[in-house]
């Protein structure tokens, strides 16, 4: 017998509390040792930040890379100094250090696949950048 797990998607828990959209897990709750599994959910005008973090901040990692891919929906994704919107199955390489925002600047839902080596502290991961839709590095 094969050693696998099947998570249907109703039974991936939903990290963003009372925020609007989801932030759903998959790669923890199945037991992944190395990969980080995770689907952004956002609805139109939503920003990818905590809840009760500012929408108009942005992070990097110190030491995660990531790949955004894009399942539906458009995003509007800030990197650095640069803004790209990205739509269905395209992707994003993001370097650690490399500062990143996300949002939904269109008039229907968004899902975003996330993925990621695993850490135990996800959130310890994270350096956070105030103002950063706004700011000129």
């Amino acid at each position: 017998m094969a050693d696998y797990t099947i998570m249907r998607a109703a039974q991936a828990p939903d990290y963003s509390g009372d925020a609007p959209g989801a932030f759903r897990g998959y790669g923890r709750p199945m037991g992944a040792e190395q990969i980080s599994l995770n689907v952004r959910e956002l609805e139109p005008g939503q920003t990818n930040v905590p809840p009760g973090e500012d929408p108009n901040s942005g992070h990097n990692h110190k030491t995660i890379e990531e790949i955004y891919f894009v399942l539906d929906g458009e995003i509007t994704i800030k990197l650095g100094d640069d803004v790209h919107t990205l739509s269905p199955r395209d992707a994003v390489h993001i370097p650690a250090t490399t500062p990143r925002a996300m949002r939904n600047d269109g008039d229907r839902n968004a899902a975003v696949l996330m993925v990621s080596r695993r850490i135990e502290d996800p959130r310890s991961e994270s350096e956070w950048h105030g103002n950063f839709w706004y700011e000129r590095s």
